[in-house]
């Protein structure tokens, strides 16, 4: 288990993240599925097999620290890869409920709905965010490429077995003739959300690929279609749609020293590209600008333009 942030999320304010599965040395996420826009890009290990992972007491101790001193709106299990690879999910859900009532959210991509006790564990959390980027099978492989065997199909009847809130996450972008923006997309994809929604009322993320990847041609939606896009879908099913916009998050005051400093800053950029901004509303310390200008030099981080922005990663292939 690793803790990392609290990290600035359009859909859940301050988030302290909680990583739940190892992705080994030198890869960049363990997952089930390996998304074209995927934020951690593609030199991962794609699987299909969930494990048990044993949490050290320390690291709940950390935990509990790093509570009292962020104070986050939500504790979010996400991370380097897909959470419900971790079997000890639920376990890890109530010692979190038994010494913080902040609320307890996951994102997930449902590929182990089929699991009665992957099921289990979701429902101990208050929300699950459910990936969602295409009702169409075809397009499922292509965007999402998953693990062999996983069908959409499948994943979208076990959403309705959630007993606890659900949110569905769908991000939308182009990469050259691949889309999931285009109407008939849409179509499939409203669809779908009312097909759940009669079994089990939902939320509905709409995103778009603002961070960048390692696939150059992985190009996001305009605000402007995006807006038109989650009014369409409002007003054809009811359900309330939460979409993204940039905007400036809330800072976390967070007094750590220069090493430890360090050592937060790279977690944080190992599981999610940042802004300067970004990592100055998390730290509030005057030495950000150095530390992540030293970082790049030594080859620990790298800087990434995405359109007019330009965001920090940590190197994978660089122990710092």
């Amino acid at each position: 288990m690793k803790i990392y942030g609290p990290v600035p999320s359009w859909r859940l304010g301050n988030s302290l993240g909680i990583d739940l599965v190892d992705a080994p040395m030198g890869c960049s996420k363990l997952c089930s599925f390996d998304c074209l826009y995927c934020q951690l890009g593609h030199k991962g290990i794609k699987t299909g097999r969930p494990l048990h992972y044993r949490d050290r007491e320390d690291e709940f101790d950390l935990l509990e620290q790093k509570i009292d001193l962020s104070k986050p709106d939500y504790i979010t299990f996400s991370g380097q890869g897909e959470p419900t690879l971790n079997l000890n999910l639920g376990e890890v859900a109530d010692r979190i409920k038994e010494m913080t009532d902040i609320p307890l959210a996951i994102l997930t991509n449902g590929s182990f709905l089929d699991r009665a006790d992957v099921r289990r564990g979701l429902d101990r959390c208050d929300l699950v965010i459910a990936k969602l980027d295409t009702a169409d099978e075809a397009c499922f492989q292509r965007i999402n490429q998953p693990y062999s065997g996983m069908k959409i199909h499948s994943i979208i009847r076990k959403m309705m077995k959630l007993r606890t809130d659900v949110a569905i996450q769908t991000l939308l972008f182009s990469y050259g003739r691949i889309t999931n923006a285009d109407k008939n997309a849409v179509d499939k994809l409203i669809s779908a959300y009312r097909k759940i929604n009669e079994n089990k009322p939902i939320r509905i993320f709409l995103g778009t690929a603002y961070r960048p990847t390692d696939l150059m041609q992985v190009r996001g939606i305009s605000d402007l279609t995006i807006e038109k896009i989650a009014d369409r879908i409002n007003n054809e099913t009811g359900i309330e749609v939460i979409y993204y916009k940039i905007n400036r998050p809330k800072p976390v005051a967070q007094e750590i020293n220069a090493k430890e400093l360090k050592k937060e800053v790279l977690k944080l950029i190992e599981r999610r590209p940042c802004t300067m901004e970004d990592i100055n509303t998390r730290f509030q310390n005057p030495g950000i600008p150095e530390l992540l200008h030293e970082l790049v030099e030594k080859g620990c981080a790298a800087k990434k333009r995405k359109e007019d922005r330009v965001f920090y990663t940590k190197r994978d292939d660089k122990k710092c």
